[in-house]
């Protein structure tokens, strides 16, 4: 008879293992699915910020690709874009106006002639100015061209309240004949 009350007490043992490991396995479960969304919104909040990155950088692009040297910009640059390319602005970026670091003379040693755009900024004259002080020769005349060191400013915020917000800041050389706007 204790053989049998023995076999009954098994029972009911393996019934309570059984939902212990059911719940163990619930919770597992639930946390899967929690850690799984959490995933989603990294990797979504990752792209938002990419997008905003790469808009930031194409405001860059359409301020630089400006004559801002010879005409100054001197406001905020609003710059739309569509990302996905349905028609409709996805993102605004806004440029500051450029600003001058610094600026160097641009000499003839540093010149190529055979470059178009270096053709512009050497000295024209019957001979090459080599940029040699020479006995009694005096000084040589202040080059054409300078050299330009801008920072341009771009900042994206997500429209979408994702807080994906970009700050991006580039670095630029300009080369501009003298007395171009360059404080």
């Amino acid at each position: 008879m204790s053989r049998l009350r023995s076999k009954r007490r098994q029972h009911g043992f393996t019934l309570v293992t059984t939902l212990v490991f059911l719940a163990i396995f619930l919770i597992f479960a639930i946390s899967m699915v929690g850690s799984s969304l959490v995933n989603t919104k990294v990797a979504s909040n990752q792209q938002f910020r990419l997008e905003a990155k790469t808009v930031a950088q194409q405001g860059i692009e359409q301020v630089l690709s400006q004559p801002f040297t010879s005409v100054p910009i001197t406001d905020v640059t609003s710059v739309d874009v569509d990302v996905n390319g349905d028609g409709n602005k996805d993102f605004t970026a806004k440029v500051d106006a450029p600003v001058c670091t610094g600026t160097k003379p641009v000499l003839n040693q540093d010149l190529d002639p055979t470059n178009a755009n270096d053709v512009g900024c050497m000295f024209s004259g019957s001979g090459q100015n080599t940029g040699i002080l020479l006995p009694n020769a005096g000084a040589v005349p202040a080059p054409p061209c300078q050299a330009t060191q801008w920072d341009v400013k771009s900042s994206v915020t997500d429209p979408n309240n994702t807080a994906a917000s970009v700050t991006v800041h580039q670095g630029v050389a300009v080369r501009a004949l003298n007395g171009a706007s360059c404080p």
